[in-house]
């Protein structure tokens, strides 16, 4: 592929990080580690009700990323429709998000159904957020330099988040205001809160420039309906959702028999935070590696050459991952050629705007990107659901002595069974076809209308 360089300076680039991403990735944090442990030890929920409403508010995440994407398209706003609803929707997640924590002295039923309220309501305001954020580098976007570098951005700024709740993540829960009360993790979710408040403004004030061009033209265009979104879904858009939902299945595999196969088979629970650890700094590698693969790659090249090395690598970890040194390095090196196809995601659902608006139609681009993020959780959710009742089918049961058998049996489900899953993923995209130097030929002739 031809080299180009990016058109957006450092401090857009930076801006888009520190605005976007960086603030939201403190929900993921405090939700990954603490929700529920609030809802058992805090709120007083009974485990079975907690699991219950815990698995309700997966599938909560997976229709509300959808429904993210048809809210941004349908709705326009005089002041750029991409760039407001990031305002909104952060004003709204910077609230919400720390009322989904505060613990209320109410009846357990009464307690639960006012709980699951505002958790949706936090869940439909991160997706908004999210979707909106995704689809705004569209706009801003002049190559697809321009398109790899936002992406990379907000990949970078995800995972630096979780480098920095790792160092002051324990100082925050223990301010005096709330430490050792039951407002523990309300007190510290209202700190992020105004966090991500102040990054929707910073990223709103950015990015606003960028549909100041398209704002009358947004006035006069009616609102993208439904059923033009759902025409989205068709040719390349359909491989790409399937390839990204058998990508994100091989992260809900690990994620939930990471545990179980660091105590079981490696007899070594400690190295289930080192390989959490190693993960995320090698994913930040990853990200290194991304802008360099796009100069010699096309971006489907990339997620086909990522899913199909990452394949390899889940295999070299079925054969010799039995010692934690081993795992750790083994898993660390998937995660890191992995990282490629994980950012060119959104910047695939670019570029299949891009081709519609190509071709003369009106891309529901929001819409494009609540279908990534729909095809990411659907893969989580369903990869997690296989996992656990597999393992159940396999045997296991707290206080099981692991037979040969079992071993095996764990062996394959989270090492075999994600390397199928990379391997599917690989075939599917390569039903994706968008030709990336016809959309390059694009944007050079808009970008030239643009300048005269």
């Amino acid at each position: 592929m031809e080299k180009e360089k990016t058109t957006l300076k450092a401090k857009e680039i930076l801006g888009y990080g520190i605005g976007g991403m960086f603030p939201y990735g403190f929900v993921l944090c405090v939700t990954g580690y603490y929700l529920l442990i609030f809802m058992t030890d805090i709120a007083g929920f009974p485990t079975a009700l907690a699991a219950g409403l815990y698995t309700a508010i997966q599938i909560i995440k997976l229709i509300t990323m959808a429904v993210s994407g048809v809210i941004v398209d349908k709705v326009n706003f005089k002041g750029g429709k991409y760039c407001t609803w990031i305002l909104i929707a952060g004003i709204g997640l910077g609230i919400s998000f720390p009322l989904c924590f505060l613990y209320l002295a109410l009846p357990t039923t009464a307690y639960a159904a006012l709980f699951m309220v505002v958790y949706t309501i936090q869940t439909l305001c991160y997706n908004v957020g999210w979707t909106a954020q995704r689809a705004i580098i569209g706009p801003m976007s002049k190559n697809n330099a321009d398109v790899v570098t936002l992406n990379t951005a907000a990949q970078f700024s995800g995972l630096f988040t979780s480098v920095v709740y790792g160092i002051v993540g324990n100082a925050v829960l223990g301010i005096a205001l709330w430490k050792n009360t039951k407002q523990l993790y309300a007190g510290a979710s209202a700190v992020y809160g105004v966090v991500i408040i102040l990054g929707s403004i910073l990223l709103y004030s950015m990015c606003k420039k960028y549909e100041a061009g398209e704002t009358k033209a947004a006035e006069k265009q009616k609102s993208i309906g439904f059923g033009e979104m759902l025409k989205s879904f068709k040719g390349p858009a359909i491989p790409f959702f399937f390839s990204y939902t058998f990508t994100a299945a091989t992260t809900g595999f690990f994620q939930a028999l990471l545990a179980y196969y660091t105590t079981y088979v490696l007899n070594d629970p400690k190295a289930t935070a080192i390989a959490l650890s190693a993960t995320a700094i090698f994913g930040v590698l990853g990200c290194v590696l991304t802008p360099m693969m796009s100069k010699k790659m096309t971006k489907k090249g990339i997620h086909i050459t990522s899913q199909l090395v990452s394949a390899v690598g889940y295999v070299a970890l079925a054969l010799f991952g039995k010692t934690a040194a081993v795992f750790i390095i083994i898993r660390a090196i998937i995660t890191f050629v992995g990282m490629p196809s994980t950012i060119v995601m959104n910047a695939l659902a670019n570029d299949i705007g891009d081709k519609i608006e190509m071709e003369g139609g009106t891309a529901p681009r929001a819409f494009l990107q609540s279908l990534a993020g729909t095809s990411n959780r659907a893969g989580l959710v369903i990869s997690s659901a296989i996992a656990s009742f597999s393992l159940a089918a396999i045997g296991y049961h707290e206080g099981v002595t692991f037979t040969p058998a079992m071993t095996r049996s764990l062996v394959m489900l989270i090492a075999a069974v994600p390397g199928i899953a990379c391997l599917l993923a690989a075939v599917c995209m390569f039903f994706y076809h968008v030709d990336e130097k016809e959309l390059a030929a694009y944007h050079a002739s808009k970008n030239t209308e643009a300048v005269n």
